[in-house]
């Protein structure tokens, strides 16, 4: 679904046409759906096929609300990945790597085959199940030039493997079986090539280098402020508000919570202005997940209240594990634009259930309800 729901093409529809996923669901699911609606208190929406139709509006900003423009700062990036790691590749002590000690066993059968079975997703029902024999490799040098390859995919830096497959070799030969050991004898050759010793090098090495991969940079100011009249016109089928306080003819809202917000902030005194930041606009800030991958996330709303204060906000429904990586990214955003533009830039994270419970009147409420007091927050 996750795959079928992205769009061929970003931007303004090319040609007129509109793109459309079917999503054919049993009982089972159409149940699985609304349990999940249940639990994480969504409403999601449906489309009646021959019945329901899609509305599609296009979202611009208007010429006459130019005095509700919010103007977002580009400061260059944070984090950047290097080209090249060679230098630490070469300072690395594979002795000083933490690992478990690799098993020396000849006659493992469970390091030479693995079991696949095919279940069915619903019924959970057995379906296929075959067992498949790992081809022997016949030298060391197989093994290791695998493995650095697996190593330089995971870590996404594929012109290192001249550099990685000789640590392999040296972590293989010194640390990884607890001593001294000659890859070159048909019993080291089985060893190294069992499913524990590869997953025990790979993961070793990625944890090593995905803490080298990413730079820290001193982030500078690269624009005072990008107007949202560059946000060029796209089309929207989803939920829109008509809002006073915003740049834009619409809000263009992801769904009904969004909605609901962005109806907060055109009632609230305390609200000057308030946009729902479109992807089309390209606003984006860099983080590292639980991974230590790099990635970037871009923020639901910019709010600016009467005190001046500028706020980057984000809606929340139901939170994954990169949450809290968002959240850090963010704040030290906020801060960096502060500290460069010398306006006050803060963040703020409103997930829809305290959201809908608390109910606020003012843009102040939920301020001092998500302060210092809620460190989660």
């Amino acid at each position: 679904m996750g795959r079928g729901l992205r769009l061929m093409f970003r931007g303004p529809a090319r040609g007129g046409y509109t793109e459309y996923v079917d999503v054919i669901g049993n009982r089972t699911f159409i149940e699985f759906v609304e349990q999940l609606e249940r639990e994480e208190d969504l409403q999601l929406e449906t489309f009646e096929l021959g019945k329901d139709k899609v509305v599609i509006v296009t979202i611009a900003p208007e010429e006459t609300k130019r005095d509700r423009d919010i103007p977002i700062p580009v400061l260059s990036p944070v984090l950047t990945r290097k080209k090249s790691l060679a230098e630490e590749i070469a300072a690395l002590d594979v002795n000083r790597l933490a690992c478990p000690v690799l098993p020396r066993n000849e006659g493992d059968a469970a390091a030479q085959t693995f079991r696949y079975e095919g279940y069915d997703l619903v019924t959970l029902q057995k379906l296929v199940e075959r067992e498949y024999t790992i081809p022997e490799p016949q030298t060391a040098e197989e093994v290791i030039g695998y493995y650095a390859r697996r190593i330089a995919q995971e870590v996404k830096l594929p012109a290192q493997f001249a550099a990685l497959a000789p640590k392999v070799r040296e972590f293989l030969e010194r640390k990884a079986f607890g001593g001294p050991v000659d890859l070159n004898t048909p019993a080291m050759l089985r060893a190294i090539s069992t499913n524990v010793a590869q997953y025990v090098t790979v993961k070793t090495f990625v944890e090593a280098f995905r803490k080298l991969v990413l730079e820290e940079l001193q982030p500078q100011l690269l624009h005072a402020g990008r107007s949202l009249f560059e946000t060029p016109p796209f089309p929207w089928s989803r939920p829109t508000l008509a809002a006073g306080k915003c740049v834009f003819n619409l809000v263009p809202c992801d769904n009904e919570f969004e909605k609901r917000f962005a109806q907060f902030l055109e009632k609230a005194d305390d609200v000057l202005r308030f946009a729902k930041l479109p992807e089309q606009f390209g606003f984006a800030i860099e983080y590292t997940d639980g991974a230590g991958n790099l990635r970037y996330y871009e923020p639901d709303f910019a709010v600016l209240t009467r005190d001046g204060t500028h706020h980057i906000v984000e809606t929340k429904g139901l939170e994954d594990v990169n949450v809290a990586h968002k959240d850090r990214a963010a704040r030290l955003w906020c801060e960096n634009a502060s500290r460069l533009t010398g306006h006050r830039w803060e963040y703020l994270k409103v997930p829809q259930t305290e959201f809908e419970r608390l109910q606020p009147g003012a843009f102040a409420d939920l301020q001092v309800w998500a302060g210092p007091s809620r460190p989660g927050m």
